[in-house]
């Protein structure tokens, strides 16, 4: 069953929720604007709770307010805001420096969509111009989210251009499953990769994979994630923001499992590439309404096909053939 209630308004529009609850009481809340997955509440002995960073509206309407929003065009970094396309430059609008970050300044998180709801799913959908975000050819995109009754959420992208394009979104929803306001240095994560990408301080990946094994980005067994994240404070990025390489692997094993007392989520994804963000350097500009703010607040997984298959193909195709579907689906199961 769902509900849908007047969330608030931003720039005087209104801002509609839609929450929808299964049979055990596990609630999903959604916005349309920026498709935005608001929170996920589990039922506990104390009542329900949230387990996602969440803002209010001035939060999300920021550029970087990315918090549990759908990336895309095309999700993580694109170095010099350029693709290549049938051999030839596409200029892409940059926003970080000379990078386009997260489907660029007019990405999927930046714009308003119109919503279907259903008894246990919202479906939203709208075209996306290419002189709207930069990209090749005008996108027809959709985005469901469903919760299902055996405690999961599942997150449906597609996209079709009468032009070729490149198609490769994510969500990127933050984590903390503490009852209180603490940080995830208390959380066990495992993530099935042994490999990550190469990056330079602009964290746009190279072509080299670097081994994690026995380094605080080596999370192949499950690992408590405080101790990780203490041997990186003297890095430049202070924490992690990488993209590991889970490469081909069984679709019905997790590539990453977060748990925190009893509460837990495993991420399936057929793709090959987990993004992987600690929120190393958040400070007191944000502002979340259950946790304060500060480095290592919530954690982010984003499972998507690795980014570095922008411009080297043996790192997977994104490219969409004109009138072509592209398909990409994440699943979230929680326990509690």
């Amino acid at each position: 069953m769902y509900t849908k209630t007047t969330f608030g308004s931003l720039a005087n529009r209104p801002v509609t929720a839609y929450t929808i609850e299964n049979i055990n009481g596990l609630r999903m809340t959604l916005l349309d604007y920026g498709a935005t997955w608001y929170a996920l509440e589990v039922p506990t002995h104390t009542g329900h709770q949230n387990i996602m960073l969440n803002t209010d509206l001035a939060g999300y309407a920021e550029p970087t307010g990315y918090f549990g929003k759908p990336l895309g065009r095309v999700a993580g970094r694109i170095g010099e805001g350029q693709l290549m396309m049938n051999g030839k430059p596409w200029p892409l609008p940059a926003n970080e420096g000379t990078t386009t970050l997260h489907g660029g300044p007019h990405g999927y998180s930046t714009l308003w969509w119109q919503a279907a709801p259903a008894n246990d799913q919202v479906t939203f959908t709208r075209t996306i111009p290419s002189s709207l975000d930069g990209f090749p050819g005008d996108l027809t995109a959709s985005v469901t989210y469903t919760l299902t009754d055996s405690d999961e959420v599942h997150i449906d992208f597609t996209g079709t251009s009468p032009e070729e394009t490149v198609f490769n979104p994510t969500n990127h929803a933050y984590w903390n499953l503490n009852a209180t306001d603490e940080t995830i240095g208390n959380h066990e994560l495992m993530v099935a990769a042994q490999q990550r990408f190469e990056a330079p301080l602009s964290k746009v990946p190279t072509d080299h994979l670097l081994d994690v094994t026995g380094t605080p980005f080596d999370f192949t067994t499950p690992r408590q994630m405080g101790p990780q994240l203490a041997a990186l404070r003297d890095t430049p990025e202070r924490g992690i923001d990488d993209i590991y390489y889970i490469g081909e692997h069984d679709a019905d094993q997790p590539v990453a499992t977060l748990r925190c007392g009893d509460l837990g989520v495993e991420f399936y994804s057929k793709r090959n590439a987990l993004i992987l963000f600690t929120a190393n350097k958040f400070g007191d500009e944000l502002h979340f309404l259950e946790k304060k703010s500060r480095p290592y607040v919530g954690v982010a997984l984003e499972p998507q096909t690795a980014p570095r298959a922008v411009v080297n193909p043996d790192f997977g195709d994104i490219r969409l053939a004109p009138g072509e579907t592209g398909q990409a689906q994440l699943r979230y199961h929680f326990t509690y």
